[in-house]
């Protein structure tokens, strides 16, 4: 598939960084082979070094590098690419040196976009860049040029360089450089570097310098203009999403509360306006500064206006017949760059909407009439009422293939578990065929159940409020004496890291002595902490289950997201119970009924810690209350297949049902053919006739 066709299919089907246009809109066609001519032209002027060259007042090299980097891969170039490679090279080596404040932040956007993980090679040079831009502050604004640090001071995570305060006496900074930044520092939040202090001076500043018509000048006092508009409307809404203030409200709450501020709406009552007046005298700087907020805060359209289809429209005007940009102002490369990526919807405030929702702002990343996830969640939920007893199937594996085991609870009409079934009592089916049962436990077998169990708990710094961490010690020592005899508890903490703080054990004193050790701090990392459980399991066997509390929305995960984690606990056959400990504004509650539900586990709702006890209660007596059987499977071999499994009781036609995936080939119904299996038996036989040949021929020993 040819860059054109990938990004007409980008611009038609992707949610940040497309349009929502069919097929045959001519402008997703026209827009698609523009970006196809502006990438030709971009990686045609780039050097055989790897670098693009830029200067004004001072040689760029380092930031039209990563500038350009960063709109190819944006557009589609893949990381490996020799372009971006050769780029990364000239990225890493200047920036060691640099004191410029636009090719830093220009470098630290390039690196954290070229990192295959969220965290990786490049956070240490990230943490450090990021540290330099933050020395360079001055009252809450950023001049061309910050200091270098000293080679002694090696410590960048913990503390900031030594400021050379000759050079701040004399320099004055302005709002292009400190949106950039802005960017910049919010970027490397994301690779270990502390953002708080920066992005409150910023808060500071831009909330006491707009103009009376809510606009910001290129310096303070100064007129206000629209791209410095835009900026300043970013650099609120990138403050109001600091870690120290996230962590204590979700991003729908925090983005109620922006919208509610009337420096934040007047902004962008400002921004709103200035879009409508986009023209041939429009700077493409500015272009591309609406573009960015628009994306960041997931605006589709600005009081009624596509700001989106006017801005592509002048664009696409504008495109020489090489596939640049013109030079007006800036330069070639420059503009071509920064239209690449309003075309793209490039979104550079790296995660600002997972943690910061505007309430009328549709998520660019899903289409507009998705059914809300508490709906969706509602409908998978499994039947716990009726007439008849329901099996819930809440996990299974194959770890001891062809064996399959399978976790289940049955429930009576009134609720209640029902604990003294016998295996006389079950029939299973694989793939609609009965199979026979091998082996089976019930809740009230005197054979100690190897139940294996993972807590993950919430050590961020909103559990000390209301005393959160205190009811959570309390609900742990309750569950602990709960569990079925043999058990096995293993405790993963969460804030700004994640730690298994106790690993399995039997002993419930090692276990409440871990959790009684903890002290609120920190951000909230959930769902890295969740797949931190869910690997730790992947190594256990027998009944196992993924206990997950949180007090907040995640905010800070570095690789696992819900739907990763979703797809982990599947894959494992893996329950995770969630625990939501707060009120709606502080706790996502749909995307933990989602994560529960849709690994066969259950949502718990505590708005205060008090109730933790008792929910921790019910944990454990879930826990009493499974059964679990294995059986054999029908298949001999590990054939690639997702084989359905039933578990019905005595002769309801209810049945609990799951579903087994066994890696492997896949191995056709009928089984392999026999010249297949011929022709299989003849490449290993010439596999090893060298072998068989040398030894004929080594002399026999005397």
């Amino acid at each position: 598939m040819n860059l054109r066709a990938v990004v007409a299919a980008a611009l038609v089907f992707a949610g940040v960084g497309a349009v929502q246009a069919k097929a045959a809109d001519p402008q997703a066609d026209a827009i698609a082979q523009a970006i196809e001519r502006g990438v030709a032209f971009l990686k045609a002027q780039q050097e055989p070094r790897g670098n693009w060259s830029f200067a004004f007042n001072h040689d760029h090299t380092l930031g039209i590098t990563a500038l350009a980097g960063l709109a190819l891969m944006e557009n589609g170039i893949d990381r490996d690419d020799p372009t971006i490679t050769r780029a990364g090279s000239v990225v890493r080596s200047l920036a060691v040196r640099s004191t410029q404040t636009y090719d830093l932040a220009l470098a630290i956007l390039f690196l954290a976009r070229a990192q295959v993980e969220t965290r990786g090679p490049d956070d240490p040079l990230i943490q450090r860049l990021a540290a330099r831009l933050a020395a360079g502050e001055q009252g809450g604004m950023w001049s061309y040029t910050v200091p270098l640090e000293s080679v002694e001071d090696d410590d960048v995570r913990s503390r900031r360089p030594r400021r050379d305060l000759s050079r701040r006496a004399v320099e004055a900074g302005d709002n292009s450089n400190t949106q950039f930044a802005l960017l910049g520092i919010w970027a490397a939040s994301r690779h270990g570097f502390d953002p708080n202090a920066s992005l409150a001076a910023i808060d500071a500043h831009f909330r006491r310098s707009p103009d009376r018509n809510g606009r910001w000048g290129y310096v303070s006092g100064a007129s206000g203009t629209d791209s410095m508009t835009c900026a300043g409307l970013m650099a609120l809404a990138i403050s109001a999403a600091r870690p120290n203030l996230a962590e204590r409200q979700t991003a729908r709450a925090r983005g109620a509360a922006l919208a509610a501020d009337p420096i934040f709406a007047k902004a962008l009552e400002a921004v709103a306006k200035d879009a409508r007046k986009i023209g041939q005298n429009s700077d493409i700087y500015y272009i591309w500064s609406l573009e960015r907020v628009c994306v960041a805060l997931g605006l589709r359209a600005l009081d009624g206006f596509d700001w989106y289809e006017t801005g592509a429209h002048e664009l696409l005007r504008r495109q020489m017949d090489d596939g640049g940009w013109p030079e007006p102002a800036w330069g070639r490369i420059p503009n071509t760059c920064l239209a690449l990526l309003f075309l793209r919807k490039a979104n550079l405030a790296f995660e600002l909407d997972r943690v910061l929702k505007l309430p009328t702002a549709p998520r660019l990343d899903k289409p507009v009439d998705e059914a809300p996830v508490a709906e969706k969640a509602k409908e998978a939920r499994p039947r716990t009422g009726g007439e008849e007893n329901d099996v819930i199937v809440t996990g299974a594996s194959d770890t001891n293939f062809p064996e399959i085991s399978v976790e289940f609870e049955v429930k009576r009409p009134d609720g209640t578990y029902l604990l003294d079934a016998t295996e006389k009592d079950f029939r299973v089916t694989e793939e609609g065929q009965p199979v026979l049962i091998r082996k089976f436990q019930s809740p009230v077998t005197t054979q100690a159940h190897a139940t294996t169990v993972v807590l993950v708990v919430d050590r961020s710094r909103s559990m000390e409020e209301e005393d959160r961490i205190g009811g959570l010690k309390r609900a742990v020592s309750s569950f602990v004496k709960g569990l079925p005899p043999g058990s096995r508890v293993a405790v993963v903490a969460f804030g700004s890291d994640v730690k298994t703080i106790c690993p399995f054990t039997g002993d419930p004193q090692k276990v409440q002595e871990a959790v009684d050790g903890l002290t609120p701090e920190g951000a909230t990392r959930y769902y890295d902490a969740v797949a931190e459980a869910l690997e730790m399991l992947n190594r256990e066997k027998g009944r196992r289950a993924v206990l997950a509390l949180t007090d907040g929305e995640d905010t800070f995960s570095q690789s696992a997201s819900l739907d990763s984690v979703i797809v982990a606990a599947r894959r494992l056959g893996l329950p995770v119970h969630t625990l939501g400990l707060g009120t709606e504004d502080e706790i996502e509650s749909d995307a933990l009924r989602r994560l529960a539900v849709e690994t066969r586990g259950q949502y718990y709702p505590a708005r205060q810690a008090d109730q933790l006890r008792t929910i921790y209660e019910q944990l454990a007596e879930r826990l009493r209350s499974s059964y679990s059987l294995a059986y054999q499977s029908d298949r001999a071999l590990p054939d690639g297949t997702l084989r359905p499994v039933r578990i019905y009781y005595r002769a309801s036609r209810k049945a609990g049902e799951t579903a087994v995936f066994i890696p492997g080939m896949v191995v056709p119904a009928g089984g392999w053919p026999q010249l297949f299996l011929l022709l299989v038996a003849g490449l290993i036989a010439l596999a090893a006739l060298p072998g068989w040949l040398a030894r004929k021929r080594k002399p026999a020993t005397p």
